[in-house]
């Protein structure tokens, strides 16, 4: 019976996460220990971010038969949307102590503006639609303190997206037969550290607090730029993306279905991002004879 439980709740948990939309950061998950000494967990993670990004860098444009031309450029990327899945392992170091790993696989899409500083004329504006690529990552939780059915807790962990690449084509709006077509790279990693107060009611665990959040990653563009469709030329262009905002709040729920099977929905806010996560996860050792 407890193992048709097992099944069951993690069944009812991973049936939802193809129907989400997680909008920037990767899931932090439980901001407390989940597992006891020596335990370790096996689970699914789904996230879809939305996050504004910004980026500073330099462009190479290299016109036919003339000396090569360096701008340095500002990048606005807004609304840079991302969905992420992830396979995790989780392990219980001590009680209060967890350590967790992702390895899994996220897309990225946005809309981009480009100046050339110092800014003149309208920004060069065009679309990124990244297919996907690796994502990874690690961490740790532990519980501080437990009071009663109020725990306190935190979480810190470390991210790496790397959607693949996307196409880029883009037409002068004041140079009528004027192109550039080639392609664009971007890759993110996040750092994240949070705190938070969790409340126990019967199988149900809601938390809430703040966290800090950190992003560096580069922005890539290369290719080749037409007139009335002759080569005239080509560039290469590298910018350092940062973060926006760096303080948030987070807030969620975790639902044990039994003893050995659990699964969460977590929330992430900021002045420019949020995140809506899933997860859910079973304790193997559940199926082994004996158990």
């Amino acid at each position: 019976m407890k193992t048709n439980r097992g099944i069951l709740g993690i069944v009812l948990c991973l049936v939802t996460l193809p129907g989400s939309a997680v909008r920037g950061a990767g899931p932090m998950g439980p901001p407390i220990a989940t597992l006891e000494e020596g335990q370790w967990t096996v689970g699914l993670e789904y996230g879809y971010a939305e996050t504004d990004l910004r980026a500073h860098g330099t462009c190479l444009t290299m016109p036919e038969g003339e000396d090569a031309i360096y701008s340095v450029e500002r990048v606005d990327i807004g609304g840079l949307t991302t969905r992420m899945v992830f396979g995790s392992l989780s392990y219980g170091v001590v009680d209060t102590w967890d350590l967790f790993l992702r390895v899994g696989t996220t897309d990225a899409q946005d809309h981009v503006n480009v100046r050339t500083a110092p800014s003149s004329g309208s920004a060069r504006r065009f679309s990124y639609d990244g297919g996907y690529g690796l994502a990874c990552g690690l961490g740790t939780r532990a519980t501080f303190c437990h009071w009663g059915p109020w725990q306190f807790g935190g979480t810190m962990q470390v991210t790496w997206l790397d959607p693949s690449e996307s196409d880029l084509v883009w037409s002068d709006p004041e140079a009528p037969g004027s192109t550039a077509v080639g392609s664009m790279d971007i890759d993110l990693w996040q750092a994240q550290m949070s705190l938070a107060a969790t409340y126990q009611i019967d199988t149900f665990r809601l938390w809430a607090g703040p966290f800090l959040q950190f992003v560096q990653g580069d922005f890539d563009r290369r290719g080749e730029t037409f007139t009335d469709e002759l080569s005239t030329g080509h560039f290469a262009c590298s910018s350092d993306i940062e973060e926006t905002s760096q303080v948030g709040v987070h807030f969620g729920m975790i639902w044990e279905a039994s003893s050995r099977t659990s699964c969460w929905v977590e929330g992430q806010y900021t002045s420019d991002s949020w995140v809506l996560g899933l997860g859910a996860g079973i304790q193997p050792q559940q199926f082994l004879p004996g158990r």
